[in-house]
């Protein structure tokens, strides 16, 4: 998400990016000099949906983009023989990730590291992957590179679970906004195939009632047969 911040002045909050994304360093400095908006303290509602559903229940776990750790720690504490790998790409919002699994009981079944999502991903061994707001700030250019990193990631038949701000969200603040058909072709273009996608809310501090938002759930195509 964008550098949304506290604010009595609602002109003073930039308008959603578009093509051009959410700058990267804009996370290195939120998460350095403030508290983001996005950091509520609790899991994402669309997540503990998805808990509710057994989205989780297959492991081990990938959370992509996971900032300061409430998703992933809310995942543990419901499948105790999940394993966990959560990675984003601010050193700060991992170090409070690690301290919040330490306070929250399930530092042994999470790892937390740093990494940069565009380019570099763990291997190709999990069975499902959490994106909760994280594909929403790229690029035009770096969305499918991210898209192809998530794809790795998994293995063939593995899921992926998405949260984007959708562009029935009209109040300003927060990252840029994906409509129905453009999400679900990025996706599909890298390698998925959708299985649901429906609205939901994208809680932060700036949106009332939470953000419009699109939870979709998407699965790695599966591997050719051999053909020899």
């Amino acid at each position: 998400m964008t550098d949304e911040r506290r604010s009595s002045n609602p002109s003073r909050i930039p308008p959603p990016p578009g093509a051009e994304g959410v700058p990267h360093e804009v996370f290195h400095d939120v998460y350095r000099r403030s508290k983001a908006l996005w950091v509520t303290g609790r899991p994402q509602p669309a997540v503990l949906t998805a808990i509710e559903r057994g989205w989780f229940r297959e492991g081990p776990l990938f959370d992509a983009g996971c900032g300061t750790g409430e998703n992933a720690i809310a995942i543990a504490k419901a499948h105790p023989s999940l394993r966990i790998l959560a990675m984003d790409a601010v050193p700060e919002a991992v170090d409070a990730a690690a301290v919040a699994g330490r306070e929250a009981g399930v530092a042994d079944r999470i790892s937390f590291e740093v990494a940069d999502l565009r380019t570099e991903g763990p291997p190709s061994e999990y069975a499902c992957v959490l994106d909760a707001g994280v594909l929403h700030v790229f690029s035009d250019v770096d969305r499918p590179r991210y898209l192809q990193v998530v794809h790795d990631v998994l293995q063939p038949g593995g899921a992926a679970i998405f949260i984007v701000f959708s562009t029935e969200e009209i109040r300003p603040g927060g990252p840029r906004r994906l409509d129905r058909e453009e999400l679900l072709s990025s996706i599909e273009a890298a390698g998925f195939r959708v299985d649901s996608i429906e609205k939901a809310r994208y809680e932060t501090l700036g949106h009332e009632g939470g953000a419009r938002s699109w939870l979709v759930r998407a699965f790695r195509a599966l591997a050719p047969p051999d053909a020899t």
